[in-house]
């Protein structure tokens, strides 16, 4: 197992395989709770703690798992709206995708997303007319612009689909740490 200190309130674990009969797991276990969750690996046989984990918590590693989240998304055809890439501001502001900057702005946001080289974005009034039909706070978002159910279901599920890619793109760049150690 793999198991590192962050700055934040958590503490990243990996297992990692050892053998055949091994899987790899991440947890994230909250920093009062690290001391006992240490102890009760320790009474398991067959988990083994490895060494030290790599934190991918870095403003670079952080920008590059956005930036590959976002161009999976593109590729998979998710956003149909300019308006869309205003979810993944909101979701960010609310601490969705940890680690992810709290943009004060629109134009704070796009300016990220530029700096992330992405092109093809929307301006800032969309994002500002669009931040002002969301209500409540992910995944209960409610919008102001009433729309269809499905529709409505369409505009969470960019946020469901960012954070996966998000995170899958995380555990592909720790992956390809740990095989470098």
């Amino acid at each position: 197992m793999r198991v590192s200190r962050e700055s934040s309130s958590y503490t990243s674990a990996l297992l990692t395989k050892s053998s055949e009969k091994m899987k790899e797991i991440i947890i994230h276990v909250e920093d009062s709770a690290y001391e006992k969750f240490m102890g009760m690996l320790s009474l398991c046989p067959q988990v083994e703690v490895v060494s030290e984990g790599v934190a991918i918590e870095t403003r670079e590693a952080i920008d590059l798992c956005v930036a590959r989240a976002i161009r999976e998304m593109r590729a998979d055809g998710v956003f149909r709206f300019p308006s869309d890439y205003t979810y993944l501001m909101i979701a960010a502001n609310e601490g969705q995708a940890k680690g992810m900057s709290f943009f004060h702005s629109p134009k704070e946001y796009l300016d990220y997303l530029k700096e992330l080289e992405l092109d093809g974005l929307p301006g800032r009034s969309t994002i500002y007319d669009t931040i002002s039909k969301v209500d409540g706070k992910y995944p209960n978002w409610t919008f102001s612009d009433d729309p269809k159910p499905k529709e409505a279901l369409r505009r969470k599920n960019i946020v469901r689909l960012f954070l996966s890619a998000f995170f899958k793109a995380r555990r592909t760049l720790s992956d390809g740490i740990s095989d470098n150690r």
